[in-house]
Parts: C-alpha cells; sequence; structure tokens
C-alpha cells in the first residue's frame, strides 16, 4: 500500500511494497525525521486511509479480516471495533483526555468492550510504571513523562493483538525506558502479540527488537521524495 501526500510543489509518497508481522514478535521501525514512521502507524491503526492500497489483511485465532476491504467499503463501525479488541495504539503526544483522571483514561478501553477492571488491577498496572500515586490526577498535573507512562498502560490494558508505539520512551529516563521496552517485549512473548515500535534510539531499538525496519526516504525526481521499506539485520 502506498500514502502520497501532495502539494503544488512537493509530493511525498510512502511505499510498503511488502510488509509482514508475526504474532509473539517484538519489531523495530527507525528512519530519518520525515521519512513516515508516524504515517505508517496511522495507516496500519486505520486512522488514516492509505492513497492505494492492494493487500491488508489482519489474521487472528479468530480468523481472517480484509481491512484493504473494510477501507474500500467506509464500513466505519467494522474498523472501529476491529481497532478496539485488536489494537493499542501509543501515540507521541500521549493521547489522554485532559477531563478524565488517571483512573477513568485507564478504565476507557475496558468501558468501551464491556469489560469492568478487576480488584487492584489499575493499581498492580501502575505500579509497574511508577505511577500509582498519580491514579486520581488530571494528565495536566503529570509530567510528560508520567502522561507518556499512563498511555502506554491504557493501550495495553486489554492485551490487545497488536501494539503500535511511537516514540514511547521520548519523554522518560533511560531506566524507565529499558523498563518500558522490556514490558512491550514480554507483552509479545508472554501473550503472542506484535509489537512495532517507532524509535530514534537505535540501540534501544537493537537491544531488544527481534527484526528492525527502516524507512529510507529518496529523491527520485525534481521535488519528489519516495520512502520505501527495508528489513534491517541486527
Amino acid at each position: 500500500m502506498s500514502k502520497a501526500f501532495v502539494s503544488n510543489a512537493y509530493r511525498f509518497d510512502l511505499w510498503i511494497p511488502s510488509f509482514s508481522l508475526e504474532a509473539g514478535c517484538f519489531y523495530g521501525l527507525v528512519g530519518k525525521s520525515g521519512s513516515g514512521k508516524s504515517t505508517l502507524l496511522d495507516m496500519l491503526a486505520m486512522v488514516s486511509a492509505p492513497t492505494s492500497v492492494e493487500k491488508f489483511e489482519f489474521s487472528s485465532s479468530s480468523g481472517r479480516v480484509d481491512i484493504a476491504a473494510l477501507i474500500a467499503s467506509s464500513d466505519d463501525h467494522a474498523i472501529s471495533q476491529l481497532r478496539l479488541k485488536s489494537f493499542g495504539y501509543i501515540l507521541q503526544s500521549g493521547g489522554l483526555f485532559s477531563f478524565l483522571t488517571v483512573r477513568r483514561n485507564l478504565e476507557l478501553p475496558l468501558r468501551l468492550s464491556g469489560r469492568a477492571a478487576r480488584v487492584g488491577e489499575l493499581e498492580e498496572m501502575t505500579r509497574r510504571f511508577e505511577i500509582e500515586e498519580h491514579l486520581d490526577k488530571y494528565p495536566s498535573t503529570l509530567s510528560g513523562g508520567q502522561r507518556q507512562r499512563v498511555s502506554i498502560l491504557r493501550a495495553l490494558c486489554l492485551s490487545p493483538a497488536i501494539v503500535l508505539a511511537d516514540e514511547p520512551t521520548a519523554s522518560v529516563d533511560e531506566n524507565m525506558a529499558d523498563s518500558i521496552v522490556e514490558e512491550l517485549k514480554s507483552l509479545a512473548a508472554d501473550h503472542g502479540s506484535t509489537v512495532l515500535m517507532v524509535s530514534h534510539d537505535t540501540d534501544l531499538i537493537e537491544k531488544f527488537a527481534d527484526r528492525v525496519f527502516t524507512l529510507r526516504p529518496e529523491l527520485v525526481a525534481e521535488n519528489k521524495i519516495r520512502s520505501e521499506i527495508q528489513v534491517e539485520n541486527i
């Protein structure tokens, strides 16, 4: 599939000729700023439609879903249900609701899926990321790193089949970064989830990733850039 951004004097094409993710694996995605990393995550999370798509499928124990067909039919309900049940998206900006407490932000995916939090479940989750004392605070009172950790926990609370993480360690120190990535890798290993993490920290990615994908932008014509995905050996 591909995504094109066109202006009067400029064209950028993100080209994904072949891209496959397996259950239980932790993947890294790297590339220069502006190479299309966040755009790719947005397409995989189905929050941004590709300009063209030949094949886009999701397979699980429940069967195969033809996402390309859902996009073509503009079936927003089916797309949102698939995203809720099977995808966790950790946004670079955090994406927390400012009018909800940390507790309510974390409970939101559970409520939308019809599952109530078990007694002590939120406290156990937040203790791992050192934010258990902030459950009844609002996001505006937290540091950037604390908000990011809440965002990560919210994405993980339903143990999704696929976790897409856009720079989840950008606002935390080195020790917490390792803890966060270890948690993501454990999710993949223990629950058979697939994790794709974007990061500028190549050392961190190479330390944990089973495989690394790189987006490499190239000037292919005057004022035209094409960025294509490649697999790196680690």
